[in-house]
Parts: structure tokens; sequence; C-alpha cells
């Protein structure tokens, strides 16, 4: 008896230690998002607007009016998973995966990334910084976290009379000026 009890005590462990692996939390490929982080019902605006803002000129923000930033290294988009996505949380887009600009916003488009519908802008996907409280604050510009830089994306769009939650009153970032990186054609999630 004590023979057959020692494999399928093995069989057991082996098979509880599997699936543990397969249900960690640590992952090399695109790490899906909590649901509650993608948008629930589709936007009733562009999903990307103008706003002013006091350091940048106009720039990309969210349909809330939170500053939108590329991820690039060298030039080349940098994808964004796990720790950094919570930090830089990406702009999904709203359900049915069509994203819209503001009026004058071109290169508004959509890829596959982090188990859904990324928002892109000229082919890079925007995300917005857990550093920024407000409407207005841009302060993950010329950051270098997560193997490249951060930028907040400017527009020479004009500023939406619509745009909601945008900054009319821009508040100052407290990082450095730096220009918009660009790409096109990224789909590399």
């Amino acid at each position: 008896m004590k023979a057959r009890l020692i494999p399928a005590a093995v069989a057991i462990v082996g098979a509880v230690a599997f699936a543990a692996c397969g249900s960690s939390g640590s992952s090399t490929g695109a790490t899906k998002q909590p649901s509650s982080s993608r948008p629930a019902a589709s936007a009733t605006g562009p999903t990307v607007q103008v706003a002013a803002n006091a350091k940048f000129g106009n720039i990309l923000v969210d349909s809330k009016g939170m500053t939108l930033y590329t991820f690039t290294n060298g030039g080349m988009p940098v994808p964004c998973t796990g720790a950094c996505a919570a930090a830089w949380p990406p702009l999904f887009a709203p359900n049915g995966g069509h994203a819209t600009g503001d009026t004058g916003v071109t290169g508004i488009g959509t890829t596959s990334g982090n188990g859904a519908t990324l928002v892109t802008d000229n082919g890079l996907p925007l995300y917005r910084f857990s550093g920024d409280a407000a409407p207005g604050d841009a302060n993950g510009d010329g950051l270098n976290s997560f193997g490249g830089i951060w930028r907040v994306v400017k527009t020479s769009a004009p500023v939406s009379a619509g745009a909601s939650g945008a900054a009319t009153t821009p508040t100052t970032a407290s990082s450095s000026s730096s220009s918009n990186s660009s790409g096109s054609g990224y789909s590399g999630y």
C-alpha cells in the first residue's frame, strides 16, 4: 500500500506545482490588465482630445483631460506591460476598438497589446502617467524608465471647445521640455 501512495502523492504535488507556475504573476509576454481598467462603454466624444499646456503648448489628452505619452528607445516603440503598465496605464480603445481624435488631430489609430486594443498616435501606443494627478499635469515627460524615454505628445491641432477635462488654465509641468517622438506602423506587442 505504501508503494501505491508515493506515486499518487508525487503526481498531486507535481500537478499543484504545474498549476502554480501557470498562474504566476510574472510574464514575459503581454499582460492582461484588469477589466476595470478597460473602457466599460463606448466614448461619447473623441478618444483623443487636444488641450493647452503652459509648458508644451497644445498636447494630446484622453477624454478626462489626462496627458498622453509615447514610449520609445532610439525612436523605436517599447512594449509596456506588467509593472510598466501599472505606472504608465495604456489608453485602451473604447468598446468596438475604434479610436477617434479631436478635429485636426491626425494619425490616431489602434493596435493590439496588453490583451486589448490600444490607441496609437502615428503607430505609437499612447499611455498616461500615474504621477499625473490632474488634467494638465505632464510630470512624465523625459523620464527614462522601463527601457525607454517617455514623451508628452505635442500637436499643432487646435484646442477643441468641447474637450472634456481639458485644462483651460494649464498647469505647469515639473519636467524638461522636449519634442514628440514619432513612428509609424507599430504593431509589435
